[in-house]
């Protein structure tokens, strides 16, 4: 019997967010089943986990650690005090 596991625990075991993993799923070049359980979670196989530690290994190698909206400002609205912070 195959064993499966959730994105939370690949994501775990890959040691990255789950924003991350989700993020990278959308890439065309990974070649992931997509097998689901009953209530809708994605399934990984240990072939699909060892995809996504390559894929990671490819990603550290070019030298790609964030994605351009990973340093984007973030504007908080709301307080006067800090209205005033930012107009000086």
């Amino acid at each position: 019997m195959s064993q499966y596991l959730t994105s939370g625990q690949v994501a775990k075991k890959l040691r990255i967010s789950l924003s991350t993993l989700k993020r990278w799923l959308e890439d065309p070049e990974l070649n992931i089943s997509n097998q689901r359980n009953y209530n809708g979670w994605r399934l990984f196989n240990l072939e699909d986990l060892e995809s996504l530690r390559e894929f990671k290994r490819q990603l550290r190698k070019s030298g790609k650690r964030f994605n351009e909206t990973t340093l984007l400002p973030v504007v908080i609205s709301g307080t006067k005090k800090l209205q005033k912070e930012m107009n000086r």
